[in-house]
């Protein structure tokens, strides 16, 4: 049996690597494949833009983020805290969603390395998924406003015409959003704090119009039997039902 010394197998190891990885584009702006994969197979690819003054701008296109969440993680604050943790230990920064570095040219194959790492590392949180158990509304709401990238608050309050509420999410950047969501288990719960939001809405809407609240309401599976015309009557203008996510998400895209 042939014998090899361990600089060659390094060598070796090295050149397969070249040659594995692609790069789509040219000149100012490229994609480049990796050989490396997420637990499903997927490939990591990272964008690399070169800037005015000269430095490199490097992505993953939130494609981390995003897988996360396509395959049923729930973007929580304490698991996107964990990824922005992972991150910074490679040199990494997470905006809007996207693993990336901005460095100067002499650094960009150790930048490179530290942004795959990151992307590998982030995507092995995927294994926290529990399919079988039941995730609370307020959380799933959550993380569907972080996957979208929108910049948001928790528990802000608001000054009506006769009184303070507070409400679950706020998205701001021109879109003036006061987000509830809403979940019943029995129709005289759901007609119950139908009633109570509408007044909450009706209270800061006479103090500013240029608030746009939205009620999401829980529709899954079993949850949607409660939404009758009745229960729902009283938020009918605010009112989504989760299972048209579409609705808001244009609404999470679009200033007012």
């Amino acid at each position: 049996m042939a014998q090899i010394e361990c600089s060659e197998a390094i060598a070796g190891y090295l050149a397969t690597l070249n040659h594995e990885f692609q790069v789509v584009g040219s000149g100012e702006e490229c994609v480049m494949a990796t050989p490396f994969v997420r637990p499903d197979g997927e490939g990591i690819e990272v964008e690399l833009t070169i800037q005015t003054d000269g430095s490199v701008a490097m992505s993953d296109m939130g494609s981390t983020i995003s897988y996360l969440y396509v395959n049923g993680l729930t973007l929580s604050r304490t698991l996107m805290n964990q990824s922005r943790e992972i991150a910074r230990s490679h040199g990494v920064q997470i905006r809007r969603n996207a693993l990336g570095v901005h460095v100067s040219p002499e650094s960009i194959g150790q930048s490179i390395h530290g942004l795959i790492q990151a992307a590998l590392e982030v995507s092995s949180l995927i294994h926290k998924r529990r399919p079988t158990s039941r995730v609370q509304f307020y959380d799933e709401v959550e993380s569907f406003i972080i996957h979208s990238g929108a910049t948001y608050d928790v528990g802000y309050e608001v000054d009506g015409k006769r009184e303070g509420h507070t409400f679950k999410f706020h998205v701001n950047s021109g879109r003036n959003l006061l987000i509830q969501p809403l979940s019943a288990s029995a129709e005289a719960a759901a007609r119950s704090w139908a009633e109570r939001l509408a007044y909450r809405f009706a209270d800061i809407r006479d103090m500013d119009q240029g608030w746009r609240p939205v009620a999401v309401l829980d529709d899954r599976s079993s949850r949607a039997e409660v939404w009758t015309t009745y229960t729902s009557t009283p938020i009918t203008e605010y009112a989504i039902m989760w299972s048209e996510q579409d609705k808001l998400k244009s609404l999470l895209a679009t200033p007012s």
